[in-house]
């Protein structure tokens, strides 16, 4: 099916006009707990377009409805890069954490609201700058407690108000023959400007990497990943006293993997068994997950101890 998808910013701009195809896709799902007699259903609908403009420029154009992160945006693709405009146009970054590797701020915590950026190359290095709003949860730390017949059968978050936050992002990376050099300074609101400098260098199977942002101390951070037959290795650890392993070991169609680390109070151990499409998961909490893939759909059950039993059905399109 064709569909006529102009953006209005971008025609405005360019003396082109483009017929693109339309692409529909989506995903419903329904969810219950056995014996519950509830039943919950969600779905999202995406509408995504891409066209090549006959000055060799790429325009696009997405949107998601239905679901709880609706957002949609404008693109601009171009030999140097691309900018983006609109709902979540940019995934703006918290480098208040002085980790080598940014944590991205999540729908469910923070909304990106109208936003502008641009991300591109320049003379070898990675150039991101963005400038926009979000709409961030004030969170007051109370904790609101649902009570039936005198127990606490339900605890959640109290949210007291919600801003809108100004943020300014920029940053730039540059691989120096395999040694990664990235700067980066982000505004949000009224607090000050947070710069911060990382480093990473690859050494075979060992990766060293090294930070320092405002207000916090440097951190440097070593980790190491091998696969040696059917063994698979994944140990990190950092300056900060934070450290964490894992181990796989695969035979066959059975995989068992045990993690421990420093935020975690004891040895996690669970075995995967994957045959054809079905998969059986036990992790050492006694929590069982079945799963079963029918093509464009999904059916998984998983059972907790105290919780009793979910059955999950996703159809895709």
């Amino acid at each position: 099916m064709k569909k006529t998808v102009i953006a209005m910013a971008v025609a405005a701009a360019l003396p082109v006009t483009a017929q693109a195809d339309a692409t529909l896709s989506g995903e419903l799902f329904v969810e219950t707990r056995l014996g519950s007699g509830e039943f919950t259903t969600k779905g999202k609908v995406s509408l995504d377009s891409e066209e090549v403009l006959s000055n060799g420029m790429t325009a696009t154009a997405s949107l998601d409805v239905l679901s709880s992160s609706a957002q949609g945006n404008l693109g601009l693709e171009f030999n140097h890069g691309k900018v983006s405009m609109g709902t979540c146009s940019t995934e703006v970054e918290d480098v208040a954490d002085s980790d080598t590797t940014n944590e991205k701020k999540q729908n469910d915590e923070d909304a990106c609201l109208n936003g502008l950026s641009y991300t591109g190359d320049m003379a070898g290095f990675e150039i991101h700058v963005s400038h926009g709003k979000y709409d961030e949860d004030a969170r007051d730390d109370k904790q609101a407690v649902t009570k039936v017949n005198g127990k606490d059968v339900a605890v959640h978050n109290e949210f007291d108000q919600k801003k809108i936050i100004d943020y300014t992002t920029y940053s730039a990376e540059y691989d120096f023959n395999g040694l990664i050099l990235k700067g980066q300074n982000t505004k949000d609101g009224d607090v000050d400007a947070v710069n911060k400098l990382s480093a990473e260098y690859a050494f075979g199977d060992l990766t060293v990497s090294g930070s320092k942002s405002s207000g916090k101390d440097a951190v440097v951070k070593a980790a190491y990943e091998k696969t040696i037959g059917d063994l698979a290795i994944d140990i990190s650890a950092d300056s900060a006293d934070k450290w964490d392993m894992e181990f796989t070991y695969t035979m066959g169609d059975i995989a068992i993997t045990a993690k421990d680390g420093s935020t975690i109070d004891e040895t996690q151990i669970s075995a995967k068994y994957a045959y054809n499409d079905l998969t059986i998961e036990v992790d050492h909490a006694s929590t069982v997950t079945l799963g079963y893939d029918f093509g464009n759909a999904d059916l998984s059950l998983v059972r907790k101890d105290g919780e009793g039993t979910k059955v999950k059905y996703t159809v895709s399109f």
